[in-house]
């Protein structure tokens, strides 16, 4: 890694460092490519950095966007073109990417994200997103767990050579860090149960609440911010089976609320298509 790259990615780290209270859910800067700063006489989008640095007119602003005022252009030469940024992660977390890409070749680049440690050498294999044609703007999802050893995460997107990619709504979003938290083992009344089957799902899935005695209890379903999708459930027994057709929702993570008079339960499931 070169010097010019280093202190950017420093810069990156510190500003992360000040801003991560108001960034609870995503933790990617500028992740739809908003701002646009001219570093070292290059202009690169803010907390961004790209091979426009070394082969300019490789990474580009461009009104050609998924949402907002502007977008990414990476047009690849006889190397590779990338945009990269890097972020604190914290070891263990469930993690949920998305990206959104569009391209005229079959076979055009990939995201790559790479979990590091203190020291910035990887933690693990580099996880790898193959972008392919769309000529809309195509969503690329994964969910990724960070190792253990992970203190920082790098996240590329990167083309073959002598390909364009347009790239816009690069995010990577903390589940633990939403607005609905799932109950850790030791909050949980261990009298309650709820069980989700299959986790994750495509789908269908099947819902199973066992109460140690009848009582007024509520079930409903909640998305990763918070908000209320469905009452599924109003019911006065002390079991609970709900099948859950997920065919009208989109890959992602929710929540299972059960609530009874007593207690409060929330667990975590992911629809993955």
């Amino acid at each position: 890694m070169n010097m010019k790259r280093s202190i950017i990615l420093v810069s990156i780290i510190s500003i992360f460092t000040i801003t991560t209270i108001s960034q609870a859910r995503n933790i990617l800067l500028n992740s739809s490519f908003e701002i646009w700063l001219d570093s070292m006489g290059v202009r690169m989008p803010f907390a961004w950095y790209t091979s426009e640095v070394n082969d300019s007119g490789s990474a580009t602003r461009t009104t050609d966007c998924h949402s907002g005022l502007y977008a990414i252009k990476l047009t690849g030469s006889d190397t590779s073109a990338y945009a990269m940024t890097i972020s604190i992660s914290i070891p263990g977390s469930y993690y949920y990417f998305s990206g959104w890409c569009k391209t005229q070749s079959f076979t055009a680049g990939a995201f790559i994200i790479t979990w590091l440690k203190l020291s910035q050498q990887p933690a693990t294999s580099p996880t790898i997103i193959p972008v392919y044609y769309s000529n809309t703007y195509r969503n690329y999802t994964l969910f990724l767990q960070a190792p253990d050893s992970a203190v920082f995460v790098n996240v590329t997107i990167a083309t073959l050579p002598y390909i364009t990619i347009y790239v816009d709504d690069v995010t990577l979003s903390d589940t633990s860090l939403t607005g609905i938290e799932e109950q850790s083992e030791l909050k949980q009344n261990k009298l309650i149960e709820i069980n989700i089957s299959p986790n994750p799902c495509q789908n269908s899935t099947t819902i199973t609440c066992k109460i140690p005695e009848p009582t007024r209890a509520s079930l409903c379903l909640y998305d990763i911010n918070g908000r209320l999708i469905r009452i599924l459930k109003q019911t006065a027994k002390n079991l609970i089976i709900e099948p859950l057709d997920t065919k009208d929702l989109k890959s992602g993570i929710y929540f299972i609320q059960l609530k009874t008079p007593q207690k409060t339960i929330i667990k975590k499931f992911i629809i993955q298509k």
